[in-house]
């Protein structure tokens, strides 16, 4: 499985899932309550991948792009693959897992844009350097130059929508510190609009 190119940066848009019958017929944001309490810290649902990884890189439509790596990752078990999104339920990861849930953008790729440990994104600086080092790792990964990049944030957003060859889409972050009210603040149903969007766009 991970004799492809892969790094501790990468994971999928994979994780543990509430019962269908939980969700059907709730709004957004209490099927994301309900993702919180179904998410399963520093665990990535490896049995939920597809069994030729080859083949999936190869016909992904969609990369979901972070910033960078927060603060926690430090804690992160460095030889068990794909942990990144996937650890503390304090970052908030199963925000993000609700609004893909039941899009076509379920069980894409996952990376960062850069390897920098620092949660205050503000302290973190990405160019056309680390858009072409990106680019160039999903094309060593096989994925196509036709994948949509869906970045989650701002800053993500502003380098790769400058920088990248790809087309770019933009979720709002999914982090507790970017809640709230307010245009680029995280919403529930504005989150899952925003990945709708990018489905269609």
């Amino acid at each position: 499985m991970l004799k492809l190119p892969f790094n501790e940066l990468d994971s999928w848009a994979l994780w543990n899932t509430p019962a269908d019958d939980e969700i059907r017929g709730k709004d957004a944001k209490a099927v994301e309550a309900l993702f919180g309490e179904a998410y399963q810290e520093n665990h990535f649902p490896s049995e939920q991948l597809p069994s030729d990884l080859k083949e999936a890189l190869a016909s992904t439509k969609y990369v979901l792009v972070g910033l960078n790596l927060g603060n926690a990752a430090v804690e992160r078990e460095s030889d068990v693959p794909f942990l990144n999104f996937h650890g503390a339920k304090k970052s908030m990861d199963y925000r993000m897992a609700a609004a893909v849930y039941g899009t076509e953008v379920w069980g894409a790729l996952m990376t960062d844009l850069d390897g920098t440990i620092e949660s205050d994104s503000r302290k973190v600086k990405v160019g056309q350097l680390q858009v072409a080092a990106l680019e160039q790792h999903l094309t060593e990964l096989g994925v196509s130059k036709d994948a949509k990049l869906i970045t989650m944030g701002k800053a993500a957003y502003e380098t790769l929508s400058k920088y990248s060859q790809h087309p770019v889409f933009k979720v709002a972050h999914y982090s507790g510190a970017n809640s709230g009210a307010g245009q680029g603040r995280w919403q529930a149903d504005s989150a899952k609009a925003a990945v709708l969007a990018a489905v269609a766009g």
